[in-house]
């Protein structure tokens, strides 16, 4: 596992580094691929978030679009229905993490992402669910993110992340 993933694993989830790295990855949600959510509203944006943006490129064109981001995200869905019963519940997370299930960061993504409120996150919710991430780094909403908009997305983060 990358040392920046690590880091940023260990920011959301400091008792989970050690442990075996497909919960680690389904856990930090990556933010549920895009912006971390913090219980104040805050975000940011995860050191490693646009390196998996530019990772959706699957033509190779050095962008983008909202249809390679969206197949990115449900590519990725079996890492967080672990049972495979169509949801990701409490019962998709580790007996050691379950706890974490109704902490303030599991909680506001919940709130973000189940939007018929039966508290877990089918997956139409997920697939569907904000492109926080997409809509921030495409500043020109063409429903494209350029390299120039990933590079200038990248900036602005780690302007952020130099500001705390």
């Amino acid at each position: 596992m990358p040392r920046m993933v690590r880091r940023g694993i260990g920011l959301l989830f400091p008792d989970l580094i050690k442990m075996n790295q497909s919960f680690t990855l389904m856990l930090c949600a990556g933010a549920l691929l895009g912006v971390t959510v913090f219980p104040a509203g805050a975000r940011q944006i995860p050191e490693n978030a646009m390196e998996r943006l530019r990772a959706a490129d699957t033509n190779g064109d050095g962008a983008v679009s909202r249809a390679e981001f969206l197949a990115m995200r449900a590519s990725q869905w079996q890492r967080f229905d672990r049972d495979s019963d169509g949801y990701f519940s409490r019962d998709d997370l580790p007996g050691f993490a379950q706890k974490r299930w109704d902490g303030d960061r599991i909680s506001t993504l919940r709130q973000e992402f189940d939007t018929n409120r039966d508290g877990r996150i089918s997956r139409a919710e997920f697939v569907d669910g904000p492109t926080t991430l997409f809509d921030l780094a495409d500043t020109d909403r063409d429903g494209r993110v350029t390299e120039a908009e990933a590079q200038a997305m990248t900036e602005r983060a780690e302007n952020a992340r130099a500001r705390q």
